[in-house]
């Protein structure tokens, strides 16, 4: 049997050295043969009118200009590689949307904390956080030549991860960025594939304007679309070209560095079953193909788009693929954990099916309070706090009791006034039936606004997907009833199906004021909500916000 030889630490940063110099060499010929060609047909040309009047002149491919031609490329290729690795990683965290981590989000808060640790695992090395607002399951990692190291993971994979999870992604994260695996990764990527990552969204645009333009508009505008159309098609072959030449600078990325990151997450973590399932995981889920970063896979743990390529272990996969076979690294790190794959496989495709809900109808205990020497009310405890007169030596008494006690004696209000001071809690939202002031409440691990007196919620656009990936809320019968009743009629709907709704009033938004528009989610999920495109926020009156949550999960699991 042969056995295997296995590189030196100084082996693999000499390897890393020298590659990152090819990569620029790369770019030099790049520029250096074109270039040449146009001069040698100019010289050409030359050439033949000279010989006109000079008989016995003689034609050279090379010679002293050859020079002049290479120092044109030279500085071609040097601007090139300055201006590509100037913002690569501001600017890839831009083409894939990348945000913060919300401080007022359990999950980011989660996120952040995990991060700290393997900051500290990692011998105190920091890196920026970031947060891909998207279902797809995936991590990445940069880090660019002025020292600026990120990590970042999507809202799908946080969502849906355990922490142990979490903990062994970014830790393979971050040993990619104390290797510098990721900076040779992230150079290779900012050649060339940034451009065709940013074409792509260039070329998504402008599809769909043109499928705008031909579906909606008629006549003149026609025109426009055809125009639109010419203008991709330039587009398209620049995406060609630059595509093309991206994935042969993944020629000079190693397979071995992925082998690396998991058995460094290893060490960092001691985990290794935690890793192996987080890896099952991202390659059994849509990892975001289509969202975008398919041309930037060899910053993800896993690519974005799924490849024969990447599973195959002979010499051209070795050579073009980035990413090595996912059985392969699931079987070496359950190897680690003396643990089976068909036993982690069967236990995590187990279908757990929707989580119900018992519907428990709880006492509602009401205060009288006194304003403005009179007893106003009866109130619930939540409606008193929508109210800015309640202080904590208000006077209140049960309903039917003539004790009085103050506001403060109750635990859920003397809580609330130790919370109302923080700066979330002092923003004001009116509801726009009640006209009363809305209340922070948790939902899903984030906060949302909700009317103590209707029960309706209003959401930010930016928090509805990170809602719809999270699996925390269970649903009662009733809720389940009504989606599967939903879910039935939208596959019955009209032909000339309008997902906007006409109502004699329009609603208020709780946030600027202007009118929203009243209508259906979209024309799969038939729930009545009402958004304001100017602010990106959505109010749903009482269980709608849980009834789309059930029907989005009954979709999953049919299509699964």
């Amino acid at each position: 049997m042969a056995i295997r030889e296995f590189k030196t630490f100084w082996d693999i940063e000499e390897e890393k050295t020298w590659r990152i110099y090819v990569l620029f060499v790369i770019l030099l010929l790049f520029y250096f043969v074109p270039i040449f060609a146009i001069w040698i047909i100019v010289k050409f040309f030359i050439h033949v009118r000279q010989s006109v009047y000079q008989v016995d002149t003689q034609f050279n491919i090379f010679g002293f200009d050859t020079c002049f031609v290479l120092i044109a490329a030279g500085i071609a290729a040097a601007l090139h590689w300055y201006y590509s690795n100037k913002k690569v990683v501001s600017d890839i965290l831009l083409l894939l949307g990348a945000q913060y981590p919300d401080k007022n989000d359990r999950y980011h808060y989660v996120f952040n904390n995990v991060v700290d640790e393997i900051e500290t695992a990692a011998g105190g090395l920091k890196v920026e956080r970031y947060i891909l607002p998207t279902g797809a399951m995936n991590a990445f990692a940069l880090a660019d030549l002025n020292g600026r190291n990120v990590v970042g993971i999507t809202e799908g994979l946080l969502s849906r991860l355990t922490r142990e999870e979490v903990q062994a992604v970014m830790a393979h994260e971050m040993s990619h960025i104390v290797s510098k695996d990721c900076l040779q990764t992230t150079v290779a990527c900012s050649l060339f594939s940034i451009y065709s990552e940013a074409l792509a969204h260039f070329n998504k645009a402008v599809s769909k304007t043109e499928l705008r333009s031909s579906s909606i508009f008629k006549g003149a505008t026609q025109h426009d679309a055809t125009a639109t159309g010419l203008v991709s098609l330039p587009v398209v072959m620049l995406l060609f070209i630059t595509d093309t030449l991206g994935q042969l600078l993944n020629m000079f990325i190693s397979r071995e560095r992925e082998y690396r990151a998991d058995a460094s997450a290893v060490k960092l973590t001691r985990n290794p079953l935690s890793l192996a399932t987080a890896l099952y995981k991202i390659g059994t889920h849509w990892r975001g193909a289509g969202y975008g970063g398919e041309h930037l896979s060899p910053i993800f743990i896993l690519n974005p788009q799924y490849s024969k390529l990447d599973e195959h272990e002979d010499y051209f996969a070795t050579l073009f693929s980035t990413h090595p076979p996912l059985v392969k690294r699931l079987q070496m790190l359950l190897d680690f954990a003396h643990a089976d794959l068909a036993e982690i496989t069967r236990y995590l495709k187990k279908d757990k099916g929707l989580k119900t809900e018992p519907e428990i109808i709880k006492p509602t205990l009401t205060f009288l309070a006194e304003h403005e020497n009179k007893w106003a009310g009866p109130f619930t405890v939540l409606q008193l706090q929508s109210f800015d007169w309640v202080e904590p030596e208000t006077k209140l008494r049960l309903k039917g009791v003539e004790e009085i006690i103050n506001a403060n004696e109750i635990p859920a209000l003397n809580y609330f006034f130790q919370k109302r001071d923080e700066p979330i809690w002092k923003i004001r939202r009116l509801c726009p039936d009640c006209r009363e002031w809305l209340i922070i409440q948790e939902y899903e691990g984030l906060y949302v606004w909700r009317c103590a007196f209707c029960n309706g919620i209003m959401v930010e656009g930016n928090k509805l997907p990170r809602i719809f990936v999270r699996k925390e809320k269970g649903f009662t019968e009733r809720v389940q009833r009504f989606a599967r009743l939903l879910r039935k009629n939208a596959k019955k709907r009209h032909p000339h199906f309008d997902i906007r709704l006409s109502v004699s009033h329009l609603r208020k938004c709780p946030k600027c004021g202007k009118n929203m528009v009243h209508k259906f989610y979209s024309y799969a999920y038939h729930i009545e909500i009402d958004t304001c495109s100017a602010c990106n926020v959505t109010w749903f009156d009482l269980s709608e916000l849980e009834i789309l949550q059930c029907l989005i999960e009954m979709e999953e699991k049919e299509y699964k």
